[in-house]
C-alpha cells in the first residue's frame, strides 16, 4: 500500500511539474527562512546562560528619584553595595563587584602596546559566582597587582608563549602580573580583554573603591541561595539604603532593583550599561516573521492543491467507484504533501548552507556551518516538517476525497462556493501579511534615515578623534606634552581646529555629580553630566551658544566659570538661557559662575533625551584629540598627525577613529534589525507572490473556454487581460485594508516609542505600501493573464 502511495504521488509531480516547482520553491524558502531567523533567535535567547547558577544571579539596578519622579534608571549601583547586601542578608549567598576601567586604555608589554577596551577591576570570588572559563592558570583577584587575560586578547601580545607570570603594564602608575588565561564568550553582556584584580584599586587610589556610597560607577552582582524570592529580598531595600545612605529617607530618592542575569541581554536599556544590549522585542518579532513566511508558504500549498480539485475530480472519482475507501484517498493526498515537504527540507537545508556567510554579515552574527551537528537544528527541522506535512495535507486531503463519484464521472463536478471563499480569504491573509512586511520595513528604513540625518546640534563631519596617550615618561608634565602636539599642528593647512575633551559625541558621558543654584537647598539637586574641554572645543564642534560666551584665555578666572546646555537651564527652573548667565551654581563641591549657555546637542543617540550637561574647563584633558580635517589629502595628512604623535608621545599607539562612523555606531542594532527585517519580509512576500502566480495559472486555465468565446465574441487582449486580473486586484485591496490598521498600531505604538525623537508615519508610507503590494500582484499574475488573453480562440475552444 505505501509502495503504491509513492508511486502514485511521484506521477502526480511529474505530470504537474509546474505547480510541483512552485510548492517546493515556496515551502524550501519558508523553512529556510525560518531556521535562519530561529538560529539567530536561540543565539540571543543564549546570553548569560552557559554559567552554572545563571538563575540566582542578578545585578543590582540604581534608579534615582527626586519629588517622587525617576530621574534616571543605571546599570551601576555604588561600591558599598555588594559587600553590605552579603552581609546583611541571608538570603544572598556571594556577592562580587566589577570596575569598568571607562574609555579603556594602553595595556603595554615590552615593545607591544595596544589600545584595550573593556578593562574591568574584578574581585576573588567573581569566578565562585560566574562561570567564565578559567582555561589556564588561577585566578589570584584578591591580591593587588594581579590579572587575568583573555585567551585572544593574550595572543596579541605573547604569541604562542606562555603569558602565566608575565607583567603587563598599564597607564603610568600600574602594573600587573598575569596569573591565568580566560575565555570570554561571544553570548555574554560582560566581555573582557583583562580582568585587573580590585584591590590594586583600593591600594593605589584609597578606601572609597570599598565604601564609597553614591559614587555610582560599580557593577554589583548577587548570587541569591537556591530558594530565595528576588522580590522578597527587593522589599527589604529601602531600610538597607537608609540605614547606609548618607542622609534621611534616602530610599525615597534612591532604590535598588535586581535584574535577572538572564534578562539583561534582552530587555536592559539603562545608562552605563557594559555593553551594547540587544532587544528582546526585536527577537520575538522576527519570530512572528518566521511563522508569516511559514504559514504563507503553507498556505500556497493548500491553495494550489484545493484550486486544483476540480482538475483531480475524476481521480478521486474512478479511485472511490473501484473500491477506494475515504481513508485511503485521504493518505495518498497526504503522502503527497510528506513528498513535498520533504523536498522542500532538503532545498531549504541547502539554501541554508549556501546563506550562512550572507546572514552573518547582515546580523552580525557569528553562525558556521557546525549547526548542523546541533540536534536542535534537526529537531527544529523534524517538527516544521510534520507540522508543515500534515496542516498543508489535511484540508485539501478531506476536500478531495469527499467528493461523490457519480457526480464527478458525470461531470457535474464544479468548484463549490466555500472552497472559492477559502481560497481568497487565504489570499487575503497572505498579503495582509506582505503588507505589513512591507511598511514595516519601510517604517524602519525611514527613521532610521531621520537618526543618520538628523541635525545633531553640532558638526562632527570630517572630524578624526585621536586617543589621547595612556602612559607619558613624566606624567606631571601632560600638560606640556598635550601643548607641543598641538603646536606642531598649526600650520598644516590642512588641520581646521583641535581640541582636547574628556568625551565625544556619540558616547554616554559617565562623568556626572549632583547639581543644584547656590541657595537651593539639597532636595533640589539634580544629576549633572560633566564634560572636561579645553578653549577650541565649541569653535572645533560648531555649538550654537544662547546667551553669555565660550572660554577664553583673556578671562584667567574661568577655571571658575562653567558653561552649560539649554536643558541645564531648564531643571534649574531658570527662564530663559539670559537669565543664567551670572548664577552660581554648586556642582559637587565646587562654587561656579555660568559664562555661557548653549544649544542642546544630541550628545547620545536619538533613543535618548537631551540630558543636562556643564562644559568646565579643562585644557589638559586626557582623553581624546579630536581635529577637524580638510580631507582633501586625507593620506598625507594623516601620517603627519601619526609622525608629530609618535615625536611627543612615543610608545603609545596612533589610535583614532572618525568621528561621524563612531556616533552612528550607536544605531548598530536598528541597523541590524532593518536588514534582517527587509530581507525576510522580501522573502515572505516573493512566497506569497509563487502562490498568487499558482493561482493565477490555475484560473486561466479553468477559463480558457471563457477566453475563447469571449475573443470570437469580439472583446479585446486589455480587456481579458483586466478581467482576469481584477478579481486578484480586489483581494490585494482588501489585504490593504485589513493590515494597514494593524501595522500603524504594531509600529506607531510599539518600535517607534523607543525612540524620544522619531518620525510621524503619516499617510504616504502606506499608500507607498499600498502601491506596492497592488505593483506585485499585477506583475506577478500578468503573464499568465497575458499569456491566456492572446491565446488562439480556435485552441481555447477545443480545450478540455
Amino acid at each position: 500500500m505505501f509502495k503504491n502511495y509513492l508511486i502514485t504521488t511521484f506521477r502526480n509531480i511529474s505530470r504537474r511539474k509546474g505547480f510541483s516547482i512552485l510548492n517546493v520553491l515556496g515551502l524550501s524558502i519558508g523553512l529556510a527562512a525560518s531556521i535562519l531567523i530561529l538560529q539567530y533567535v536561540k543565539d540571543e535567547l543564549s546570553f548569560d546562560d552557559f554559567h552554572k547558577n545563571a538563575a540566582r544571579i542578578h545585578r543590582v539596578r540604581f534608579d534615582a528619584y527626586r519629588g517622587g519622579e525617576q530621574i534616571f534608571k543605571c546599570a551601576t549601583a555604588f561600591p558599598k553595595v555588594a559587600p553590605m547586601l552579603k552581609a546583611d542578608f541571608p538570603e544572598v549567598e556571594d556577592a562580587t563587584r566589577l570596575y569598568l576601567r571607562y574609555g579603556g586604555g594602553v595595556v603595554r608589554y615590552e615593545d607591544v602596546a595596544i589600545k584595550e577596551d573593556n578593562l574591568f577591576q574584578a574581585e576573588q570570588n567573581f569566578f565562585s559566582i560566574f562561570s567564565y572559563p578559567l582555561i589556564e592558570g588561577t585566578a589570584r583577584l584578591n591580591e593587588p597587582n594581579t590579572a587575568i587575560v583573555e585567551k585572544e586578547t593574550a595572543r596579541k601580545y605573547f604569541g604562542e608563549a606562555n603569558p602565566i607570570g608575565k607583567r603587563v603594564k598599564f597607564g603610568d602608575r600600574e602594573e600587573y602580573e598575569i596569573t591565568g588565561i580566560m575565555e570570554s564568550p561571544a553570548n555574554s553582556h560582560l566581555k573582557f580583554t583583562f580582568l585587573f584584580s580590585y584591590p590594586t584599586l583600593v591600594t593605589l587610589w584609597g578606601k572609597q573603591f570599598d565604601e564609597a556610597w553614591g559614587w555610582y560607577d560599580f557593577y554589583n552582582y548577587v548570587l541569591l541561595k537556591p530558594g530565595a524570592d528576588p522580590q522578597a529580598l527587593e522589599a527589604k531595600f529601602p531600610a538597607f539604603i537608609d540605614k547606609y545612605g548618607n542622609g534621611e529617607k534616602e530610599s525615597e530618592r534612591t532604590k535598588f532593583v535586581l535584574q535577572p542575569l538572564e534578562d539583561i541581554h534582552l530587555y536592559s536599556d539603562l545608562i552605563q550599561e557594559a555593553s551594547v544590549n540587544g532587544n528582546g522585542d526585536a527577537v520575538y518579532f522576527l519570530m512572528v516573521i518566521a511563522l508569516f513566511i511559514l504559514v504563507i508558504a503553507w498556505v500556497n500549498y493548500i491553495n494550489l492543491a484545493t484550486a486544483r480539485a476540480i482538475e483531480r475530480a475524476k481521480e478521486v472519482g474512478i479511485r472511490k467507484s473501484i473500491g477506494a475507501h475515504k481513508g485511503q484517498l485521504i493518505w495518498q493526498f497526504i503522502a503527497e504533501a510528506v513528498v513535498i515537504n520533504f523536498a522542500a527540507a532538503a532545498f531549504g537545508l541547502a539554501m541554508v548552507y549556501a546563506a550562512i556567510p550572507l546572514f552573518n554579515e547582515m546580523a552580525d552574527k557569528h553562525l558556521s556551518h557546525s549547526i548542523f551537528y546541533d540536534s536542535n537544528l534537526w529537531l527544529s527541522l523534524a517538527v516544521l516538517f510534520m507540522i508543515g506535512s500534515f496542516l498543508s495535507g489535511l484540508y485539501p486531503a478531506f476536500v478531495l476525497s469527499s467528493y461523490q463519484p457519480a457526480k464527478v464521472l458525470k461531470g457535474a463536478m464544479k468548484g463549490s462556493r466555500e472552497g472559492m471563499f477559502l481560497r481568497k480569504a487565504l489570499v487575503v491573509g497572505q498579503f495582509a501579511a506582505s503588507v505589513l512586511l512591507i511598511t514595516g520595513t519601510i517604517i524602519v528604513y525611514r527613521q532610521l534615515q531621520f537618526m543618520q540625518n538628523r541635525d545633531l546640534g553640532i558638526d562632527i563631519d570630517q572630524t578624526l578623534v585621536i586617543n589621547a596617550p595612556g602612559f607619558l615618561a613624566i606624567d606631571s608634565l601632560y600638560g606640556n606634552y598635550l601643548q607641543g602636539y598641538r603646536n606642531s599642528l598649526e600650520n598644516h593647512p590642512d588641520i581646521k581646529n583641535f581640541t582636547a575633551t574628556t568625551e565625544v559625541p556619540g558616547n554616554l558621558v559617565f562623568w556626572t555629580n549632583g547639581a543644584k543654584r547656590v541657595g537651593d537647598d539639597d532636595s533640589q539637586r539634580n544629576m549633572m553630566y560633566l564634560i572636561g574641554i579645553d578653549h577650541e572645543f565649541f569653535a572645533t564642534f560648531g555649538n550654537e551658544f544662547l546667551a553669555g560666551r565660550g572660554y577664553s584665555k583673556e578671562f584667567t578666572g574661568d577655571n571658575k566659570s562653567v558653561i552649560v546646555n539649554r536643558k541645564a537651564v531648564e531643571i534649574f527652573n531658570l527662564k530663559s538661557p539670559e537669565q543664567a548667565v551670572g548664577q552660581q551654581i554648586q556642582i559637587g563641591r565646587d562654587t561656579l559662575n555660568v559664562v555661557g549657555v548653549v544649544e542642546n546637542y544630541h550628545q547620545e543617540g536619538l533613543k535618548q533625551d537631551f540630558r543636562p550637561t556643564a562644559f568646565r574647563l579643562q585644557s589638559d584633558a586626557r582623553s581624546y584629540f579630536c581635529v577637524k580635517l580638510n580631507t582633501r589629502n586625507l593620506p598625507q595628512t594623516m601620517a603627519f598627525l601619526k609622525e608629530k604623535y609618535a615625536a611627543v608621545f612615543p610608545n603609545n599607539p596612533f589610535d583614532y577613529f572618525f568621528l561621524d562612523t563612531f556616533f552612528n555606531r550607536q544605531y548598530k542594532n536598528e541597523r541590524q534589525f532593518g536588514s534582517v527585517f527587509g530581507f525576510f519580509a522580501g522573502l515572505a512576500i516573493f512566497v506569497a507572490c509563487l502562490g498568487l502566480f499558482g493561482l493565477a495559472s490555475f484560473t486561466a486555465v479553468q477559463r480558457t473556454k471563457e477566453i475563447g468565446i469571449r475573443k470570437v465574441m469580439g472583446s479585446s487582449v486589455p480587456n481579458i487581460f483586466l478581467l482576469l486580473s481584477k478579481d486578484f486586484l480586489k483581494l490585494v485591496l482588501i489585504a490593504n485594508l485589513i493590515a494597514i490598521p494593524l501595522i500603524w498600531l504594531v509600529m506607531d505604538r510599539w518600535w517607534l516609542n523607543a525612540f524620544v525623537f522619531r518620525i510621524d508615519i503619516g499617510v504616504s508610507v502606506f499608500v507607498i505600501a499600498a502601491l506596492l503590494t497592488t505593483l506585485i500582484a499585477l506583475i506577478t499574475v500578468s503573464y499568465q493573464s497575458l499569456t491566456a488573453a492572446m491565446a488562439n480562440p480556435v485552441k481555447s475552444l477545443r480545450y478540455e
